[in-house]
């Protein structure tokens, strides 16, 4: 069985899942049925250039056999297109965010659950090469134990107008933290900037995020800086790692602190690169969810994912506003 899968949404990013599920489609792992956008230019486009179904109203894809859709739309119509689909008893996968607030994920969530559907969410980084390779150097105890992380998403680019640099940016890093401790932090100090003076939107987030083991993370995003940069950096106190994850790249530091009489002294054995095989992530990802729609199994970012890092985020712009700390577990 090939899952029959329609794209809702073919924008800026929607056409690299346009390109994607074509791909996919010619390498028989689904059937592409067609799109539907909102905009006269991008179906015309559509019709022109490929054997597509092309609707600008959901409604008319959903009376069809199609199993799953692929969402791709401003983050602020997630809520309403993904109740409609699981309504509708098609599995979903959506960009990220899965919600704008916690409370209408855990819905998604609870109604995906309810109508035996799968809710995948783009948490693209889960399916990066490297982030993966450093999970594997955690969970093997070659690091050590991992005293703090730290990572920049920020890069030079047209302003959301559906969400700030934190459900946009952040949350990518806060995902990233989930999946690698397989917990969430207990606590997250937030400060938050509006640069541009859009008072619903923050331009800059510095988050500080601890963990009960006594892990720290750091996070730093916004769309203003110049360039493209998307790292992570993992001090542990066998061994440390740095990672430019937007080029899937890895660099191992053998350095540590020995104790000797009460005095530290700094061991450096020097550093080596590590080949990761270069993978796209969201054909990855998109692969992934069409294998569960097909098979039923557990993916690897899931509704249940998506709404802790909501929540987090939630958390964070609370704590912003409340200038203080916040207990990941406290209420508003």
């Amino acid at each position: 069985m090939k899952p029959k899968i329609a794209l809702i949404g073919a924008g800026k990013f929607g056409k690299n899942h346009l390109r994607v599920l074509r791909e996919l489609e010619k390498e028989g792992l689904c059937t592409f049925y067609g799109v539907v956008d909102n905009r006269k230019e991008i179906l015309e486009n559509i019709r022109k250039n490929y054997d597509l179904e092309t609707a600008s109203d959901l409604t008319e894809f959903l009376k069809t056999d199609i199993d799953a859709v692929d969402i791709v739309t401003p983050g602020d119509t997630h809520f309403k297109l993904c109740q409609q689909c699981l309504f509708a008893k098609k599995h979903v996968f959506v960009e990220k965010p899965l919600a704008t607030n916690y409370a209408e994920a855990i819905k998604l969530v609870q109604l995906a659950a309810e109508k035996n559907l799968i809710l995948a969410v783009g948490l693209i980084y889960r399916y990066n090469a490297a982030v993966r390779k450093i999970k594997e150097l955690i969970d093997s105890g070659e690091l050590g134990k991992v005293y703090y992380m730290f990572g920049h998403y920020m890069g030079f680019k047209e302003p959301r107008t559906d969400v700030g640099a934190l459900l946009n940016f952040a949350v990518h890093h806060i995902d990233i933290y989930n999946y690698l401790m397989e917990k969430i932090p207990e606590e997250v100090t937030c400060s938050v900037a509006h640069f541009l003076g859009r008072k619903n939107f923050e331009d800059f987030a510095l988050l500080f995020l601890k963990y009960e083991n006594g892990t720290v993370g750091i996070i730093e995003s916004s769309w203003l800086p110049p360039g493209n940069c998307r790292d992570l950096t993992i001090v542990g106190s066998k061994k440390s790692i740095t990672s430019d994850i937007g080029k899937q790249t890895l660099v191992l530091h053998d350095i540590y602190m020995e104790k000797k009489d009460n005095m530290f002294k700094a061991v450096d054995r020097g550093t080596k690169s590590i080949d990761v095989k270069f993978e796209e992530p969201l054909k990855l990802e998109l692969k992934d969810f069409l294998e569960c729609v097909k098979t039923g199994r557990q993916l690897i970012a899931d509704g249940h994912a998506a709404a802790k890092t909501i929540m987090i985020a939630e958390k964070a712009l609370e704590s912003a506003r409340l200038k203080r700390s916040v207990k990941i577990s406290e209420t508003k």
